[in-house]
């Protein structure tokens, strides 16, 4: 059935002209939607800096989160509200390191389930501690978990498998203010280098496409909106709605992209609400004959000085539980730095410098590298705690080392330099070597290149420390496979800490990748 369903496409959606700005207001009349989500929380619980503000105010935190949605439900209806998560709820900061009832992060599902989420989807990041506890935390949620394109590995054609994970649903059909609202979700294709071979192997991953297809086969004759709630990113937001026919709404995540105004492409509106639960989506649709008539959104700003109603009990009783457990726990002092260390400007930041300098001097290495996107928070100059350091550094990764030819190396900076000119992924960051590039006849050449002062020789061998991330998806991430990887027995977070600790920290100020022109 599922099957046949794939080879039918749907109906054009005839949508409203440009969307209107501003928050809905007043109680939602008939045939009206509230929609209230949020994206990649990463267990940010309390309020965070909003870096993109000129003050860099704090922002979010769950405590507002559940204010502005009970104001919300009073104003508009119980009836009338939807909120949806976009998935990545897990690693970020040190509450993923308390244990509840078995998961790591658990704290998370408790927060979501006090503040009545109705629906997500997983994440990359929910599978940071493996498969078994990705399984947990969904059975920790009250709410639904929908997700139409992990499938168990059934030696079938993946549509026609189960759902990974038991007691999950491709979809949920939703009433909500008298509508009947069908929600699918799904994840990320790329999951394959963003987590270990172990948890795939437990997981077949069906191309966003095929999956939304037979979702929308079988909701639409059922529903009146159908909303994909995908974890999968912006660009690939925008490439499913011009692939897939029938898609009303896709509420996304995965690239904490902060949307002014919710785009259209095609038949499809598209909304994201940035990261870290620091704003709000909320968006009033009006719905008629199967079709947005119109929508009214905005990513609202969550201020925790100003809120939307009396705090909750419940949610401040465990907000404030967590973080004395935390405070304790990762509280103490780590050292001092001097000025701020940021991940931007890319492709070569002074916090990715760092980094690369932290597991080269760990490890006693000739060169350091580390990838971009293990860096996940910046720090602001003054003290630092333990678990600042851990923002930084959240995943846990072993230092790692291996042995390169010179000519190997070669490779490796170019792939880095090709990563640079694509855009398409981070390229790394490095220590212990300074190169300069150019473009020649279209394509990415090494003009020098020098490894601890001395110039790069084809012929040596060199010892390159990294995390254990990079090294086990060398494919994604190095683009030449490297000899024996040794652990060196410590963490990042654990060279980081000692690092620090060792005295004021300077953002290293020179460039190790340099383009010099082109030819």
């Amino acid at each position: 059935m599922i099957l046949a369903l794939l080879w039918f496409g749907c109906a054009p959606k005839v949508l409203s002209d440009s969307p209107q700005s501003g928050p809905p207001s007043g109680h939602a009349p008939p045939g009206t939607l509230v929609l209230a989500h949020t994206n990649d929380q990463h267990v940010h619980f309390l309020p965070e800096r909003a870096e993109w503000l000129e003050d860099q105010p704090l922002l979010g935190g769950m405590v507002a989160i559940d204010a502005r949605l009970r104001a919300l439900r009073q104003a508009e209806g119980a009836d009338a509200v939807l909120y949806l998560d976009a998935g990545d709820l897990l690693t970020g900061t040190p509450l993923m390191e308390l244990e509840i009832d078995g998961v790591s992060g658990g704290g998370m599902a408790e927060l979501m389930n006090a503040v009545h989420v109705d629906g997500w989807v997983l994440g990359n990041h929910d599978f940071d501690k493996g498969f078994d506890n990705a399984v947990g935390l969904v059975a920790a949620m009250d709410a639904p978990m929908v997700d139409a394109n992990l499938r168990a590995p059934c030696g079938l054609l993946p549509m026609q498998c189960g759902p990974a994970i038991p007691g999950t649903e491709p979809w949920r059909i939703y009433t909500v203010n008298g509508l009947k609202v069908g929600v699918f979700g799904l994840t990320t294709s790329a999951l394959s280098h963003l987590t270990d071979s172990v948890t795939m192997a437990r997981m077949s991953v069906v191309d966003h496409a095929t999956a939304a297809r037979a979702a929308v086969a079988e909701l639409e004759p059922q529903v009146d909106l159908v909303v994909a709630l995908t974890h999968i990113g912006i660009k690939q937001d925008r490439a499913l709605a011009r692939d897939v026919d029938g898609i009303d709404l896709i509420v996304g995540g995965h690239s904490h992209t902060r949307m002014d105004a919710p785009e259209h492409v095609g038949d499809t509106w598209i909304v994201q609400a940035g990261s870290y639960g620091r704003l709000l989506g909320i968006g009033e649709i009006a719905v008629d004959h199967g079709d947005i008539a119109s929508i009214s959104w905005r990513a609202e700003e969550l201020h925790p000085d100003s809120l939307a109603m009396a705090p909750d009990p419940e949610v401040v009783a465990l907000v404030d539980e967590y973080k004395a457990a935390l405070d304790a726990r990762f509280g103490q002092p780590a050292g001092t730095l001097s000025a701020p260390l940021a991940r931007a400007p890319g492709p070569e930041s002074p916090m990715g410098r760092w980094a690369a300098d932290v597991v080269r001097s760990s490890a006693g290495a000739d060169i350091g590298l580390y990838n971009p996107g293990g860096l996940r928070a910046d720090l602001a100059a003054g003290p630092l705690t333990v678990g600042d350091l851990y923002d930084v550094f959240p995943f846990g990764n072993q230092v790692v080392t291996f042995q390169v030819t010179g000519s190997e190396l070669v490779g490796i900076l170019l792939s880095t330099v090709g990563a640079t000119l694509e855009g398409n992924r981070g390229p790394l960051q490095w220590s212990g070597v300074q190169a300069t590039w150019r473009v020649h006849m279209g394509a990415p050449e090494l003009v020098s290149a020098m490894v601890g002062g001395a110039d790069l020789d084809i012929a040596a061998t060199y010892l390159v420390a990294t995390n254990s991330f990079v090294a086990s998806q060398w494919q994604h991430n190095l683009g030449v496979a490297p000899g024996p990887v040794t652990e060196t027995g410590h963490t990042v977070l654990d060279a980081a800490i000692a690092t620090a600790t060792g005295g004021s920290i300077v953002p290293p100020p020179n460039w190790r990748l340099r383009q010099v022109g082109a030819d």
